[in-house]
């Protein structure tokens, strides 16, 4: 009676597992070639824990390996053609925004990755399908099995449809790019450092706004303001790197 139980329950098992895989391919839009590389991509290695017979079990780390090198070299080849005048330090933090695990996370959620995981019952238990590592992980071996089964063009595909629809938006967001350090590598080339002065402060304690400028090769090269002197100085780089790109454009 237990192993009858036992058997129907797997059975029940594979059958959603095999519908939510059908489901995740209509909403990404890529039907899979070959099934079995699906599978192996929602496959998260803590099932090899389930079962003793489970113990060889192939995961999706490898799928993730390959995956992360795909989006690496396509989001590099969008940047690259989307911004003509972004030096190589600009092009590395921004690609560097659209690798971030965060942000891996987030677009797993929006397709639905989590759901169509397949994890043992311990992990399930612990909230794993929400983990943002997880989902991540998950992402890349998901993109890493496409590019096996259709080849670079359906990766490309892929991310230009699920991954760059609103790289605009999210590139342009101030708590993802790191202007100080894009700052910090224009000047560096030139053999020079910025440096940040705090010209002003003003409200109460508990609602300071603070004026920073950022001064380079001895003249002001940019200028803002926040609520605390690290915000400002974001905001003072920030105009510095959007003036020197408008002046590099001008002279190109």
């Amino acid at each position: 009676m237990g192993t009858t139980v036992a058997s129907f329950s797997r059975k029940c098992s594979v059958s959603i597992f095999a519908f939510k895989k059908t489901e995740l391919e209509r909403r990404i839009g890529y039907r899979f070639k070959n099934r079995d590389l699906l599978a192996l991509a929602l496959t998260h290695s803590s099932l090899r824990n389930e079962d003793d017979y489970l113990d060889d079990i192939d995961s999706n780390e490898r799928l993730e390996f390959l995956g992360d090198a795909v989006l690496q070299l396509i989001s590099a080849e969008e940047l690259f053609r989307r911004f003509p005048i972004a030096d190589e330090g600009e092009l590395t933090e921004m690609r560097r925004v659209l690798v971030n695990g965060k942000f891996l996370a987030q677009k797993a959620r929006d397709i639905g990755l989590g759901d169509a995981l397949k994890m043992s019952v311990g992990e399930h238990e612990s909230g794993g399908r929400r983990k943002t590592s997880i989902l991540a992980d998950a992402y890349e071996a998901l993109l890493g099995a496409i590019f096996l089964d259709g080849g670079i063009d359906s990766a490309r595909k892929f991310i230009e449809r699920n991954h760059l629809i609103d790289i605009d938006e999210h590139l342009e967001s101030d708590s993802h790019v790191n202007f100080k350090g894009m700052l910090l590598e224009r000047m560096q080339a030139r053999g020079k450092q910025p440096e940040y002065r705090t010209l002003d402060s003003s409200g109460p304690d508990h609602k300071r706004t603070f004026e920073v400028a950022v001064f380079g090769e001895g003249r002001e090269i940019g200028r803002g303001k926040g609520p605390s002197k690290k915000a400002a100085e974001k905001a003072a780089a920030r105009d510095a790197v959007e003036k020197l790109n408008k002046s590099k454009e001008h002279n190109d």
